[in-house]
């Protein structure tokens, strides 16, 4: 591994790592504000809660050990952390509609994880496919 790749590897770990508490901090705040009042199981603007909120976990979660498998240096830790990146990238593309109409703050960091994982791409299937 070069020097480059050391410092791509501590970067998508610490990104990764980054992602996932902000997944769980989004969580915990919009449960706190009453986003989800009522019924989990009726929609709310088009939308089901109880799957928002178990996207966010598992967004959250996947991101959280693909970070830890990048630290222990597993041999699957490349192909973990390209699904990682594949759903991240749908998670957050999905919600930047949400955020365009809604809240523009949020475009910020959701624009940040999807040009990262956008750059992220070739490293990761070049290492996946080199550790199998």
């Amino acid at each position: 591994m070069t020097i480059k790749d050391r410092r791509i590897h501590l970067f998508l770990q610490l990104f990764f790592l980054f992602v996932g508490l902000y997944q769980f901090i989004q969580l915990v705040g919009s449960l706190q504000s009453g986003q989800f009042s009522g019924n989990l199981f009726e929609f709310q603007f088009n939308d089901l809660p109880i799957i928002t909120i178990a996207t966010s976990i598992i967004v959250g979660a996947t991101s959280l050990i693909s970070s830890f498998s990048l630290w222990t240096r597993a041999s699957w830790a490349y192909g973990f952390t390209l699904f990682t990146s594949g759903i991240l990238f749908m998670y957050h593309l999905m919600n930047l509609s949400e955020a365009i109409l809604q809240n523009s703050y949020e475009i910020i960091p959701i624009v940040l994880v999807l040009v990262v994982i956008l750059q992220s791409f070739p490293f990761l299937l070049r290492r996946s496919y080199r550790s199998v």
